[in-house]
């Protein structure tokens, strides 16, 4: 990958560069978010020349990582991690690494790689792209990106060179801004679903890449899709990712937690029920399959269910209607269906525990996760974004992990998958805070001590009173459970509660608290 050094053309420059430069800066210094931040510059662009797609990445120089300022404008690459590492064999890893622009007219021969590159397969044939630099440090890189070769392309390349000065001044103040107003770090990209927006994913590996573009061809298709996957590698994220990029994405997305009904209620809760249907019901109800009409149903793991439940919607699946209980009117629903599971489906069809036509009926498109130990090369990523993402939540200070923690996070065998790095991320900003620095035996205990709690089923949140090597694996997962709700103060549920901090459901966690003795207010008052 050649960087351009002082190239010239016998050509005129594009007209009005230092003119736009005067508008970019009274412009963009009046940006007030990111998405006006990058419309206004590419109106501007727009004004001189026509491009097919124009981005902004942000770096972070201590974990060398790199993000989306904002969606691009322009061509849709879907297979390009929205946060991923500055390799020097990338275009804008190139570009910080030297300091220089780059530009490569054909892409697709440019990358030698067994598969297509995502800029070629969005159709985009040359790109170039430029350091942001700010007070002599590389805040981003900004690229543009043709499907055809432009005639003028080095006079277009020259112009953006002469206004990328003014465009890191515009960046770097909003930046700032940002810094000031939500304490936010420029590698920070939200993950989603909570305040109802689009899950995110980070990775770079070419396991992921692969198996992100067929979750993108799927997502448009109105076919239903069952997930499989080992705990902790994102099912649920990745159901409403679907949704987000389905023709749906803008109606109901409804969850249902399989084990968490009873088999007496399974009808009431997904088909609805009318006024007096049973004993204790006071009134009519809406049942999850109307609430998800045109949108989208997710049932997470599917497999709890019992035969006489699938046999039950299996009929719904089949005929797209149902009646609420104690009614004889069929009602007709147009939901799309996304189940997901972690067990095995083809061997708990054999063992009876699934019924073969219910598997059949789900199974006409799946996708299986790839785990963590198969995609190694995204821990980079997944962990510059949880270290942001937890030292945010918490209140704790921002560190930065050595090459030899990385190292060894990647030699781990990660049962527990992305939820499990989460968590041992998670207690080593803890234990980087109270002690001020992480030793090698502060990584083992925590790699060790998640990898005995993922066993009993609990994640845990920080290190236990004792060794785990010396705890019963019902012993660990009660100190977890009592220390989550201790920093959560005796609270449950919720964006700060206890079943938040250890990645479980509200009721999950109520049913463990319950088997192992455990008082949410005996824990709140420091008594247990």
């Amino acid at each position: 990958m050649d960087s351009v050094k002082n190239h010239r053309t016998n050509a005129l420059r594009l007209p009005n560069a230092q003119g736009l430069a005067r508008e970019l800066i009274a412009s963009l210094g009046k940006a007030t978010s990111r998405n006006i931040f990058l419309q206004t510059l590419s109106r501007l662009f727009r004004q001189q020349f026509d491009y097919d797609r124009l981005c902004i990445n942000l770096y972070d120089p201590n974990s060398e990582l790199l993000s989306y300022f904002t969606a691009a404008e322009g061509a849709v690459i879907n297979s390009l991690s929205p946060i991923r590492k500055a390799e020097k064999t990338t275009v804008a890893g190139h570009v910080i690494a030297s300091r220089k622009p780059v530009v490569i007219t054909d892409i697709s021969q440019h990358f030698a790689e067994s598969m297509l590159h995502p800029m070629a397969e969005a159709g985009l044939t040359t790109t170039m792209a430029f350091p942001l630099i700010l007070n002599d440090k590389i805040i981003g890189t900004l690229h543009c990106s043709f499907r055809q070769k432009p005639d003028n392309l080095y006079e277009i390349m020259e112009f953006l060179l002469e206004l990328s000065p003014y465009v890191a001044a515009g960046l770097g103040t909003l930046l700032g801004m940002e810094h000031l107003e939500e304490g936010s770090a420029l590698t920070q990209v939200p993950f989603g679903g909570d305040g109802g927006e689009c899950e995110t994913f980070f990775f770079e590996s070419p396991a992921m890449r692969r198996f992100m573009a067929r979750v993108h061809a799927v997502a448009v298709l109105e076919i239903p899709v069952l997930i499989l996957g080992e705990t902790g590698t994102g099912k649920s994220r990745l159901a409403h990712y679907i949704h987000c990029h389905s023709q749906r994405r803008n109606m109901q997305f409804v969850k249902v937690n399989c084990p968490a009904m009873a088999s007496s209620l399974f009808e009431s809760e997904l088909f609805g029920h009318a006024k007096g249907a049973f004993t204790g019901a006071a009134g009519k109800r809406i049942g999850r399959f109307e609430l998800a009409h045109q949108g989208t149903l997710f049932l997470d793991e599917i497999a709890e269910l019992n035969q006489e439940m699938q046999s039950k919607l299996l009929h719904v699946l089949d005929d797209n209607c149902f009646e609420r209980v104690g009614e004889s009117v069929s009602l007709s629903v147009d939901t799309r269906l996304i189940a997901a599971t972690n067990v095995k489906m083809r061997d708990a069809v054999a063992k009876g525990q699934v019924r073969s036509d219910f598997y059949y009926r789900l199974s006409s498109c799946t996708l299986e996760i790839p785990s963590l130990r198969d995609r190694i090369e995204d821990i980079p990523a997944l962990t510059g974004f949880f270290v942001t993402q937890l030292a945010k939540q918490y209140s704790l200070p921002q560190i930065t992990l050595s090459q030899a923690i990385l190292q060894r996070l990647a030699r781990h065998c990660w049962p527990g998958n992305v939820r499990e790095l989460r968590n041992v991320i998670s207690a080593l900003l803890i234990r980087k805070s109270v002690s001020g620095n992480l030793t090698q035996d502060d990584i083992e205990e925590a790699l060790l001590t998640d990898a005995a709690v993922h066993a009993g089923s609990v994640l845990p949140v920080s290190a236990p009173a004792k060794p785990a090597a010396t705890c019963s694996l019902e012993e660990v997962e009660r100190q977890h459970i009592i220390q989550a709700l201790a920093r959560a103060r005796g609270v449950i549920s919720g964006s700060r509660g206890a079943a938040k901090m250890l990645g479980l459901s509200r009721s999950t966690l109520q049913r463990r608290m319950s088997k192992l003795g455990i008082d949410a207010e005996t824990v709140k008052n420091g008594a247990a």
